[in-house]
């Protein structure tokens, strides 16, 4: 069950890439390994802002929503330290891409190592309107 679910969240991210780099990340961008941890099942990878961007231009974040209501969480975080704000998946991309700096992590942390399963958390300095 562990590995199917890693490889829905790798499959999850490979799509989120393919998304992104048309949309003008650039030929250059790839998503970023941010945590791997095969032993435990924790797989997470970072989007810059301008993928971030591009996936929120993209209709991925609302196909996603019930997929991350169902099986994990998203949070928002803004930078100033304060408690992460859950919300669903595709407000997390829109507050990330709406921001100067703005980035997503996306991945599965599983339940057993204290994980919701499906992970998205955006990160912003300063959220735009």
């Amino acid at each position: 069950m562990h590995i199917r679910s890693a490889a829905a969240a790798f499959g999850i991210a490979a799509v989120i890439a393919m998304i992104a780099a048309p949309f003008g990340a650039g030929q250059a961008a790839a998503v970023t390994p941010f945590l791997v941890d095969p032993a435990s099942g924790l797989y997470v990878v970072e989007l810059d802002h301008s993928e971030t961007v591009a996936l929120r231009n993209s209709p991925l974040p609302r196909m996603l929503d019930p997929l991350w209501r169902g099986y994990g969480s998203a949070i928002i975080v803004p930078d100033d330290s304060a408690p992460g704000i859950r919300t669903d998946f595709s407000t997390a991309v829109n507050w990330s891409a709406d921001s100067t700096d703005g980035k997503i992590f996306v991945g599965f942390v599983p339940p057993s190592i204290g994980g919701p399963g499906l992970a998205a958390m955006g990160l912003a300095s300063q959220a735009g309107s």
